[in-house]
């Protein structure tokens, strides 16, 4: 490539100056006419993927990354390119950001410290650009250009998911990493056909190809940060952790969080919501959420390390003998959008059960009022996601398509998952793809498969 550039490439700043000049341009006015007719009919410059290669090689003139390091090795600094996609409150992240294909037998012998992740990615130049479908990636615009690392407060968190990832790895179960397992750093899958597996040191069970990736909810906290940056009002969220140092001898997230329910575990919401001064009706449709928020000491505004783990939570009320009756819901379905999917790692469904959750489990109380019998974080075990739900998701598709949407499965069919409405009422519908009206509809977690996860037996 060229020797002589048009900035420093031993210098960040350099290099971060020269990128902003793409910001509220494309990269194709940054070409000549030769090259961009030449591009118009280069494959890459129709494939999202393509994006980040032509800036390199086209704009900043450099070869992409082959090794371990950043692609300004002088400088570095690693190149990353991400789409944003237009919502009502204005252009967010449209996918979580891809750091790196995960060497499954390097990463057993690695320490943080000097891991080839924390190596390649720590600095790192953002490019964010707008997306639009059917724009060839050349003529899309460019919104955001920074450098950016990855802030104190976030980096211990950050630091335990690569090393539960990593212990996946040594145990022999890369096969089974899920996104459930980890907060702020997820590890995606990265290929294009089934046939993308590697071998793993611990087992002779091949596992997917994977990637680390930061999840899309931590994508749009550095999208905050940036614009906040540039004088636009965000709305505020305030965090569980205000010390790093109680992180200290290795204490995760998880445990924090459960050890500021602990002094209030067994006792009545009556007697809790006293002592902590909630004034509202524990009735009313947002008081666990309130109460909730109290404990962990976020006033008023939202939890901003469960908004960037994407963490979700829920209640869960046992009744006075401690059964649970009740399945568990989730948001209703739209019939036409659900027969569109065809690939089970891309479907809505399983990045909604690969989440991490949060239970708050109450126990109803003889008194009409509850108590709060236990806390726990939760992610669906690999077999059950991808087996269990993987085969009521296709048997639901199967049968919308079909036009047989009164006839989904049921919580007979499967151990861990059914379909039943989810509307308010019978006139709470929506369309199919046979252009009837159908009531709405979710997927449940079944009860029973509930209470054998929390620990209640019958």
């Amino acid at each position: 490539m060229k020797k002589n550039l048009p900035y420093d490439k031993t210098d960040p700043k350099s290099i971060e100056k020269y990128a902003q000049r793409l910001i509220d341009h494309c990269l194709s006015e940054f070409l000549d006419e030769k090259k961009r007719r030449k591009l118009h009919y280069a494959s890459n410059v129709r494939k999202k993927g393509g994006f980040g290669q032509l800036i390199e090689e086209e704009y900043f003139k450099i070869r992409p990354g082959t090794d371990k390091g950043p692609d300004f090795k002088e400088a570095g600094v690693e190149l990353k390119t991400s789409p944003l996609k237009e919502m009502r409150d204005g252009w967010w992240s449209k996918e979580r950001l891809v750091l790196g294909i995960i060497n499954y037998d390097d990463i057993v012998d690695e320490t943080w410290e000097k891991s080839s992740f924390k190596r390649k990615n720590d600095l790192l130049l953002l490019i964010f650009y707008l997306y639009r479908e059917g724009i060839l990636i050349i003529d899309l615009i460019i919104r955001h250009a920074r450098l950016w690392r990855i802030p104190d407060d976030d980096i211990p968190i950050i630091k335990n998911d690569w090393e539960t990832i990593q212990e996946k790895v040594k145990k022999g179960l890369a096969h089974e990493i899920s996104e459930g397992d980890t907060l702020y750093l997820g590890a995606c899958t990265k290929g294009v056909t089934k046939a993308s597996v590697r071998s793993q040191p611990a087992s002779k069970t091949k596992a997917k190809q994977r990637a680390f990736a930061f999840k899309q909810k931590y994508v749009n906290f550095i999208l905050k940060s940036f614009l906040r940056d540039l004088g636009f009002i965000i709305k505020d969220s305030d965090r569980i952790v205000k010390d790093n140092k109680e992180y200290e001898d290795g204490k995760r997230l998880e445990q924090i969080v459960i050890d500021r329910f602990k002094p209030y575990l067994g006792r009545s919401i009556r007697d809790i919501s006293k002592e902590l001064q909630i004034k509202i009706d524990e009735k009313a449709k947002n008081y666990n959420d309130i109460l909730t928020k109290m404990i962990l000491g976020v006033i008023n505004t939202r939890i901003e390390e469960f908004e960037k783990a994407d963490i979700v939570v829920k209640s869960i009320v046992l009744e006075e003998n401690g059964k649970l009756r009740e399945s568990v819901s989730f948001p209703a379905f739209d019939y036409i959008e659900l027969s569109k999917e065809t690939d089970w790692d891309s479907s809505a469904l399983k990045q909604l059960f690969e989440k991490k959750f949060f239970f708050v489990i109450y126990q109803k109380n003889g008194d009409d009022s509850k108590i709060l019998k236990k806390v726990m974080f939760w992610n669906m075990p690999y077999a059950d996601l991808n087996k269990e739900v993987k085969s009521v998701w296709k048997e639901t598709i199967k049968r919308i398509k079909a036009g047989d949407c009164d006839n989904l499965p049921r919580i007979s069919d499967n151990r861990v998952s059914h379909v039943r409405p989810h509307g308010r009422d019978k006139r709470d519908v929506c369309m199919a793809p046979n252009g009837k009206s159908y009531t709405k509809k979710c997927f449940w977690l079944n009860a029973k498969y509930v209470r054998d996860q929390i620990g209640i037996t019958d």
